[in-house]
């Protein structure tokens, strides 16, 4: 005899009832909004956004090096060269290791804001909110200190390197903006076609030029009519402005990709919850924990060895037993592979450089970066100083000259090194190039009074800036000519960094030169040096490291 019980009754869960059975992380991830726009996906926009960003690098470079500098060496601020070189060094040196930023920036990431966004956005947010609160200090030169502290030899170097808070300031503003500068070329090279990546290189470039002129030429006008905090202010609020751009558009869509599949896993993991006995082979049943573990996540996406800031943080903790059944042997096999490889691979990055270094072409190639803007660095600070306080410039004609004619003729220089290079060679191009700098430099030196005279004082700061430009690309294509292919982009980086180095060098040593010599006698001797540096260029053969190094 069989007994029939009733079925009980299949009860179909409302859309309360499942969101609430599921955990209270899944219900605050949120799809993606349908009118969310992607960097990706419009080219227009892509362009505009990576143009802006550099463009907002060279704007706090343009105000710090040219409005700002000038304003402290008007006569009535009171500073003196050896003051004003450590505070452009500082402005520099940052730049000269920003490649230590690359490694942190692969490694660690928000995925659900975007692989690169988050860093741009925390950059140059930082970058405002330190240059910003200068606005708040009403005596500026007196954060400058002239004395040496009384302490220990660490103390010395500390003052000889920052000498006092407005360059600790403008050391850890330049700091950021070295990070933002990172962060966009590893969007551009996320986001850029290859047969865009040349005209977006150039635009780029270009934008970096037109931002140093609004620093330099625009807020110098409206500081010299309004003051320095005028100045500050507009600098603020064009930092800001550009920053809405990374604020208002995403990179991908990519980024919500394992939120939506995790939220559609969920959705069909709330519906079979109620009727457990519902399920076939091809639907198999899920306990809470493997929720957690077998689910889908944006972190599953990120590249070998990259950690997720915003999902690690948010998962429930997995007991022991839960983390070790949901990773199979063939899962942390994969792991433990990846890891030494990922292990494996720097080793041989550090190796490889260290043999691409070996080579003469690429050893005098590191030498002439190390000394080719020297000079530059020094002259730019003594020149400043000079023309402010004995050559009768006023801070609005100077700004006027070294922001904007001359930024013009250095991105004109920049375009026409390129084919110059081209056509007859870099290594002519940097012989040629550095030669008639030194020449300018030792010729104008050597008239007494020459600087006296405003127009040749303006044709030594355009023809200088022309000349320098046109030095910087002739040696950008020596040194990708002696890269090393294997590690292009490590040992390109470095040259970068060494020709960064060499501007902060000269910059410091001004203060030290001022001391004792004269500006025209400075001229002359960086002139000389200018010369010198780099007539081991002659030694280099381009065609040596994939000669001898293998490919």
């Amino acid at each position: 005899m069989r007994i029939s019980l009733p079925t009980a009754p299949k009860l179909d869960p409302t859309p309360q009832d499942k969101n609430e059975l599921l955990p209270a992380y899944k219900r605050l991830r949120a799809p993606p909004e349908e009118n969310t726009v992607y960097l990706s996906e419009n080219k227009t926009l892509r362009m505009l956004t990576l143009c802006g960003l550099y463009l907002a690098q060279g704007v706090p470079w343009g105000f710090v090096t040219i409005t700002f500098a000038s304003w402290l060496a008007e006569p009535e601020q009171g500073i003196t060269a050896e003051q004003l070189g450590p505070i452009l060094a500082v402005a520099t040196l940052p730049w000269s290791f920003k490649f230590l930023w690359g490694p942190l920036m692969d490694r660690f990431t928000i995925p659900s804001l975007g692989r690169r966004r988050p860093w741009i956005i925390l950059a140059q947010s930082m970058a405002i909110v330190i240059l910003g609160s200068m606005m708040l200090i009403n005596d500026l030169p007196n954060l400058i200190w002239t004395q040496p502290p009384e302490g220990s030899g660490w103390s010395q170097l500390i003052f000889s390197l920052v000498p006092g808070p407005l360059a600790g300031l403008i050391l850890l503003a330049n700091v950021f903006i070295s990070l933002q500068d990172v962060a966009v070329d590893a969007l551009a090279v996320d986001l850029l076609a290859e047969n865009e990546r040349g005209r977006a290189n150039g635009l780029m470039y270009a934008s970096n030029y037109l931002g140093t002129a609004i620093g330099g030429a625009g807020l110098g006008y409206l500081v010299s009519q309004y003051g320095i905090q005028a100045g500050l202010a507009g600098q603020a609020f064009l930092l800001g402005g550009i920053m809405l751009l990374p604020i208002c558009f995403r990179e991908r869509p990519s980024e919500h990709e394992g939120a939506s599949e995790h939220e559609g896993a969920s959705d069909a993991e709330a519906n079979q919850l109620p009727n457990p006995d519902h399920h076939s082979a091809q639907e198999p049943l899920h306990d809470e924990s493997s929720k957690y573990t077998a689910e889908p996540t944006v972190a599953s996406s990120l590249p070998a060895g990259s950690f997720d800031l915003a999902n690690s943080p948010c998962l429930p903790p997995a007991s022991v037993a839960d983390a070790t059944s949901s990773q199979t042997t063939a899962e942390a096999s994969a792991n433990a592979l990846a890891a030494k490889e990922s292990s494996e691979i720097s080793k041989s990055v550090f190796a490889n450089l260290f043999r691409a270094f070996s080579l003469r072409a690429t050893l005098l190639g590191a030498i002439i970066a190390l000394g080719v803007k020297i000079g530059s660095g020094a002259i730019t600070v003594v020149l400043l100083d000079y023309l402010m306080k004995e050559g009768g410039w006023t801070q609005a004609e100077y700004t006027s000259v070294t922001g904007g004619w001359a930024v013009m003729l250095g991105l004109g220089g920049s375009i026409a090194g390129g084919f110059l290079a081209d056509t007859f060679g870099a290594k002519r191009l940097i012989l040629a190039a550095s030669i008639t700098l030194g020449a300018l430099w030792v010729t104008i030196g050597a008239i007494p009074g020459a600087l006296d005279h405003q127009a040749v004082a303006t044709v030594l700061l355009l023809g200088q800036e022309l000349l320098l430009a046109l030095l910087s690309v002739s040696l950008f294509a020596l040194f990708m000519s002696i890269s090393w292919p294997r590690i292009a982009a490590t040992q390109f980086t470095t040259y970068m960094a060494f020709l960064n180095l060499s501007t902060t060098i000269g910059s410091y040593s001004a203060g030290l030169l001022s001391s004792d010599y004269t500006a025209t006698q400075i001229l002359m001797f960086a002139g000389i040096v200018q010369i010198v540096i780099v007539l081991p260029v002659l030694l280099i053969d381009p065609k040596q490291t994939r000669r001898v190094l293998p490919d």
